[in-house]
């Protein structure tokens, strides 16, 4: 039998009965203008003195966000049915070949309430009347992975939706809008190579998301293991099948790279299959839908699930999905956590992706610059009555996507962590209780020890090194010692992942200015690698590792030298002494702050 060439499951163009399509409208949403912090309200919990995060919120109501996830899988439907009635036409598998379509055929219905981190993703452009249906995992609070092939090419913040918390296609549960969208920058649409994506919704989402599986997570893709496709695609590979009315799981085996790699190579007549990039999960589909399970239409960008995390993103098949012999093939995600993990986490003031600058004055003023990426922009009076604290550091811990203010306070000894409580539209003063607020040094790198948490790594007068795991909420849990009496007189910096692998690392300088890079494992026991020298002869006066500042994925670092200019250290990925890449000047005159962060 001919099969046709990759499918890919993107953008699936999927069907939707009467019923499904006549399913009622409701709810609506407020606009919130994006804005930085500027000078603002007083009387928040604890009087910090800062103005409102302004984040982005919804700009379409409930009404028209899902008005358009049903226009889009209407569209498909009547897609769907122009592609079957062209290969019976022409008569030949090839048909459509260009075209994706992933569906769950041989699946059984499933709860949101056992897979609340699946949402659906509707693209619908009124203008050119175009529309496609993609699945999706939460993440983040505020961050859907998805496929590659269904965000590529198209403005989803003009015309995407993401509903959430439910079971059933197009009704019910939340709907929000996307404020941002990555798409992995090699995407090739021809090879189907680094199939992968990351919209950033208008809002933060309340449901359970998921975590990714990390580079070194090899033990989850061992062949055999039982994993498990979740989506709203076709049932069947016939003609005039229809997107499911109620999400559809079913359990999948995987399968070796070589053993995947041999059959799509047979069923193609071509290699397409990327080992290393690619899994295959299923046994080979029996050319019906009799004896067949797999993902196809409609299921392109939804997860594939190895023991609570995310191994696979629905990518491509053969068209029809049922095609003899061939698997359903997956993006590899353990493979594109380095890059797709920091769009991720990339939390920051002003909700761009880029990591911003906060100073403060002696007399307690606070000001903010937010990155434009290789420069700064004009500073904005943040807040005041900050001149107690001795020590910042921003830092999401609860991963609500609002930036917190972490600070020891040395009026009253203790870590404070000053965060934006959106129910109650306030700041909120909260004492870190678990953490001791007489260590030498602190940093908060990100995760260290694998469960989507931040940590906190602080340093005593003896040279001590303690973790503290954290609780997502404020809150860390007991202190490891990882570092013992070896570390004395250093400064701990650092925050996100320096190396590109997905894991947080730690930068440590010494007093001859030598400074060390400790790359993250994930590992609670031995939360670092060997030290690697990252750079020596650095006497600068502050350093500031507040993330990503340049948007690359890349954690990056700045400086002040001691005639007050600030320099920043775009991050390259590099885990040796390259490191950082050639400096930037981000101006001069910071000797007015005592407080960089």
């Amino acid at each position: 039998m001919k099969h046709a060439l990759p499918s890919r499951w993107r953008r699936p163009r999927t069907a939707l009965s009467a019923a499904a399509i006549a399913l009622a409208l409701g709810g609506a949403g407020a606009v919130v203008a994006n804005t930085a912090i500027a000078t603002g309200v007083d009387g928040a919990s604890g009087d910090p003195g800062l103005a409102a995060p302004a984040a982005p919120g919804p700009t379409d109501s409930a009404k028209e966000l899902r008005g358009r996830l049903l226009n889009a899988a209407e569209k498909q439907a009547a897609e769907n049915k122009d592609q079957k009635q062209q290969a019976a036409t022409e008569g030949s598998a090839t048909a459509g070949s260009q075209k994706v379509s992933p569906f769950i055929v041989g699946g059984s219905v499933t709860a949101v309430s056992s897979s609340p981190w699946m949402v659906q993703l509707g693209y619908y452009d009124s203008a050119t009347d175009e529309g496609y249906f993609c699945g999706g995992t939460l993440v983040a609070p505020n961050k859907v992975l998805t496929a590659a092939h269904c965000v590529a090419g198209l403005d989803w913040v003009e015309n995407g939706t993401v509903q959430a918390g439910s079971a059933d296609l197009g009704a019910g549960g939340t709907t929000v809008g996307v404020w941002q969208q990555w798409v992995h920058p090699g995407y090739n649409p021809s090879t189907v190579r680094n199939d992968i994506a990351v919209l950033t919704l208008n809002q933060p989402l309340k449901q359970q998301w998921l975590r990714l599986a990390a580079s070194n997570d090899s033990a989850l893709y061992k062949p055999g293991t039982t994993a498990t496709v979740y989506g709203w695609g076709l049932t069947s590979g016939g003609a005039g099948a229809e997107l499911s009315a109620k999400l559809r799981k079913v359990n999948l085996p995987l399968v070796a790279d070589s053993t995947c790699n041999s059959a799509m190579r047979t069923v193609l007549g071509k290699d397409i299959f990327a080992e290393g990039s690619m899994i295959c999960a299923g046994t080979p589909a029996t050319g019906t839908d009799e004896g067949t399970k797999s993902p196809c239409n409609g299921d392109s960008g939804g997860p594939l699930v190895v023991a609570g995390k995310v191994v696979g993103v629905v990518s491509w098949g053969v068209e029809g999905c049922t095609g003899k012999g061939a698997y359903p093939v997956f993006t590899k995600v353990s493979a594109f956590t380095g890059v797709a993990q920091p769009r991720i986490d990339d939390t920051n003031l002003s909700f761009d992706g880029r990591a911003d600058l906060m100073a403060r004055t002696p007399s307690g003023n606070l000001y903010q610059q937010n990155s434009k990426g290789k420069s700064l922009a004009k500073r904005k009076y943040a807040g005041n009555g900050w001149q107690s604290a001795n020590w910042m550091l921003q830092a999401d811990l609860d991963r609500n996507w609002d930036q917190d203010l972490i600070h020891r306070d040395k009026s009253d000894g203790k870590i404070h962590r000053m965060y934006w409580n959106a129910a109650q539209e306030e700041w909120k003063d909260q004492i870190v209780s678990t953490v001791w607020g007489g260590y030498k040094s602190y940093a908060i790198p990100g995760d260290l020890t694998g469960d989507a948490r931040p940590d906190l790594v602080a340093l005593d007068a003896y040279g001590s090194v303690f973790l503290y795991p954290g609780k997502g909420n404020g809150q860390f849990n007991a202190k490891v010692r990882i570092v013992n009496k070896a570390w004395k007189g250093v400064k701990l910096i650092g925050h996100g992942d320096l190396t590109g692998d997905g894991k947080a690392d730690l930068l440590v300088r010494n007093s001859s200015g030598t400074v060390y890079l400790y790359r993250g494992t994930g590992v609670t026991s031995k939360p670092f690698a060997t030290r690697i020298t990252a750079r020596t002869g650095w006497k600068f006066t502050a350093y500031v590792a507040s993330g990503d500042v340049t948007g690359d994925g890349k954690a990056d670092l700045m400086a002040r030298d001691s005639g007050g200019k600030l320099w920043l250290y775009p991050g390259t990925g590099k885990a040796s002494s390259s490191l950082f890449g050639t400096r930037i000047s981000l101006g001069a005159g910071y000797n007015q702050y005592n407080l960089l962060f």
